[in-house]
């Protein structure tokens, strides 16, 4: 693994997410109160976009079935909301970021 820049700092606001792009794998990043974190873009439950999400604290709530998962490690913390059909809501992968003067560096 290694680190490769995403992005540049100002490109995030603090409270807000953005898709990206590091190492050829499509990512959410967020921005909590200047604590940068990247997870996978699409929800482990069924694979919506969980950057057209909420952000609420460290944790991303998918829009599609609610299931919200923490961006410090991935883990469900919020099952999906299915009336119909059942499925585990799975935890979501997380990589290692820093920064490095202005850019977002994500561990691919």
């Amino acid at each position: 693994m290694a680190y490769v820049a995403a992005t540049k700092t100002g490109d995030v606001a603090p409270g807000k997410m953005k898709a990206v792009e590091a190492g050829g794998k499509k990512l959410l990043l967020a921005n909590v109160d200047g604590a940068f974190y990247a997870m996978q873009k699409n929800c482990p439950h069924l694979g919506f976009n969980l950057c057209r999400g909420k952000l609420n604290g460290t944790v991303v709530t998918c829009a599609l079935h609610g299931a919200g998962f923490d961006l410090k490690d991935g883990s469900a913390v919020n099952p999906a909301n299915l009336i119909i059909f059942k499925k585990l809501t799975k935890n979501a992968v997380t990589y290692p970021v820093k920064v490095e003067g202005d850019q977002v560096m994500i561990d691919v």
